[in-house]
């Protein structure tokens, strides 16, 4: 998810710098609200658990596309998976089109992610949002360094209605993501309960909002919303749509998250982020677009990065980036924007 929202961007400068191009954007229909107000964008949704999936679904969505759109000059690969392979090279054989597809960089993640005695390299890689800029870059397209000043993509929307609060004046509305797909990126909920209990405590123009999804997702959140015991804690876990959930972000003054979508999603309408991060780190490129280093939190441990997505089991077993990084040091990172 987090992925496909770094993509907006680029799609919005190719749109910019090209109106008289169309696109054509395979992804799920789900994540259409990321690109709002692109235009020369088209949707083709696509299924890969279900419908298209495996070698006769792939070959049926070939064959939707060429019926849907038979003027495609080009592919653009942004992914590189086994599934975006097979059909680029379907319309390389079959109708002689051109494509180019993205260098995701793993030889130099691969040593990012090394353990210290096997040749770790610690160094800034370039950016995920680079990387897909590259890609039309290399198809011709003459795409300048895509802009990094957060304040340029900030929105304003309105607040969706069944949210039941309107923001007054002197308030400073907090979104607070706790959830990640994997462990190696999830901060102890009960690290982060503190954090938010000390936000409640310490700043009365504070509210939080809780941002996630899924069942047990919610009912964490709500719990967590019920502890704080005063109003200003709000479990928003499955109340919206994904377009919903934008506009109230666009609402915030800050976003607190894990290396999530909701960091991307924050980022996607100009709202500064505090991040929090464990077995993965900014550096292997997925910090959001026009973040600060600084507001990006973790320990200084020599085994970190041990993972780009987080997905690995932690080889020490004890996740101590995560479960040794006391919530003062969250905290202080969001009273800096406090002030």
């Amino acid at each position: 998810m987090g992925d496909v929202a770094m993509t907006a961007p680029v799609l919005a400068e190719v749109a910019r710098r090209y109106p008289q191009t169309e696109i054509v954007l395979l992804t799920r229909g789900f994540y259409e609200p990321f690109f709002d107000g692109i235009p020369n964008l088209k949707f083709h949704n696509i299924d890969l658990a279900r419908y298209h999936r495996g070698l006769k679904g792939l070959l049926r969505l070939y064959r939707e596309l060429r019926e849907a759109h038979p003027d495609v000059e080009q592919i653009i690969d942004l992914q590189d998976k086994i599934y975006s392979k097979l059909l680029r090279k379907l319309y390389r054989v079959a109708k002689g089109k051109s494509y180019h597809n993205i260098n995701k960089g793993r030889a130099e993640k691969k040593a990012l992610t090394a353990m210290p005695d096997k040749g770790k390299v610690m160094r800034p890689l370039r950016t995920s949002i680079e990387r897909y800029a590259d890609v039309f870059r290399e198809a011709g397209f003459d795409i300048p360094a895509i802009g990094t000043d957060l304040e340029a993509y900030r929105q304003r929307r309105t607040v969706p209605a069944a949210l039941g609060v309107g923001k007054e004046a002197g308030e400073y509305w907090i979104g607070l993501a706790p959830f990640a797909q994997h462990k190696g990126k999830v901060y102890p909920l009960e690290k982060m309960r503190t954090v938010a209990l000390m936000l409640i405590e310490r700043y009365p123009q504070v509210r939080i909002f809780i941002f996630g999804g899924g069942d047990e997702e919610r009912q964490l959140a709500e719990a967590a919303a019920q502890d704080a015991r005063t109003g200003r804690c709000l479990s928003v876990v499955g109340k919206f749509s994904l377009r919903e959930e934008i506009d109230l972000m666009a609402n915030l003054d800050l976003m607190v998250s894990m290396d999530s979508s909701a960091m991307h999603m924050a980022s996607l309408v100009g709202v500064p982020v505090v991040s929090v991060w464990g077995a993965t780190h900014p550096y292997a490129g997925f910090l959001g677009l026009g973040q600060s280093m600084e507001d990006a939190v973790g320990l200084d441990m020599d085994c970190r990065p041990c993972s780009v997505y987080g997905h690995k089991e932690c080889w020490r077993g004890d996740y101590a980036c995560l479960n040794d990084l006391p919530p003062e040091r969250v905290f202080e990172r969001i009273a800096a924007h406090l002030k």
